[in-house]
């Protein structure tokens, strides 16, 4: 017991083999710099959780970005889709246009050559058998399409010639005009033995309100017009 006391004192006391001086800090001191010390730790943390939200929202941008791009390129397909199909439709009602133009043609084309065919003991008699008028590319400009026939017995040829007259108005008075065709004058020759076919085009002067055509035919060595028709102007 006696040797464990003095061991003590050896290490303790003034009989201490190393003895330190330390000077304790004021507890202001040790206040603030334990004040620093949490101001740091917040600090880091807070840099630390911003630099992730940051890091997150940077990614939530380019996913964003990558998304519209994705989109934008999505809504590109689908205008070209759009206009394919579009151009697609227009060609078909084009088509479809022609095709109709054609069946009502080749339905004429059928009633007429059935009317040439039934040929009966009369004497031949040139008539007009269809006249149509369109709208030409150019403004005043139409095209007319003229269909004459023989009916009965074809024994003898058609010869004579066919005018075009231009029924406007002009300075508020009513003018009937001879049209002058394109490519053809103002006197058409008509000769055949079934039928024949005048298709041209002419045009309205422009000081001239027109409102129809008259189509007339006269017979070689006729004074008069053998045959007329009135066609009223497309509007």
């Amino acid at each position: 017991m006696r040797r464990l006391r003095r061991g003590l004192r050896r290490h303790s006391g003034i009989t201490a083999r190393r003895v330190s001086v330390r000077t304790a800090w004021p507890w202001q001191w040790r206040l603030a710099m334990a004040l620093l010390l949490l101001a740091l730790g917040y600090g880091l943390g807070y840099w630390s959780h911003t630099g992730s939200k940051k890091n997150q929202l940077e990614q939530k941008v380019q996913r964003l970005v990558l998304e519209n791009q994705a989109m934008q390129a999505g809504v590109v397909q689908m205008e070209r889709r759009l206009q394919v199909e579009h151009a697609a439709q227009s060609s078909l009602a084009q088509e479809m246009a022609v095709l109709q133009d054609e069946s009502m043609r080749l339905k004429e084309d059928v009633t007429f050559y059935q009317s040439i065919l039934a040929e009966n003991g009369a004497t031949g008699v040139p008539k007009l058998h269809s006249v149509k008028l369109s709208k030409g590319a150019h403004a005043g400009e139409y095209q007319y399409r003229i269909l004459l026939v023989q009916s009965g017995r074809h024994d003898k040829m058609v010869q004579g010639s066919l005018v075009l007259l231009l029924n406007a108005t002009q300075s508020g008075k009513s003018v009937t005009e001879r049209i002058e065709t394109t490519g053809q004058g103002r006197e058409i020759r008509v000769d055949f033995k079934y039928f024949q076919r005048i298709e041209g085009t002419f045009s309205v002067p422009p000081h001239m309100e027109a409102h129809s055509v008259q189509v007339q035919f006269t017979e070689s060595g006729g004074a008069k017009a053998k045959f007329s028709q009135t066609v009223n102007l497309p509007v």
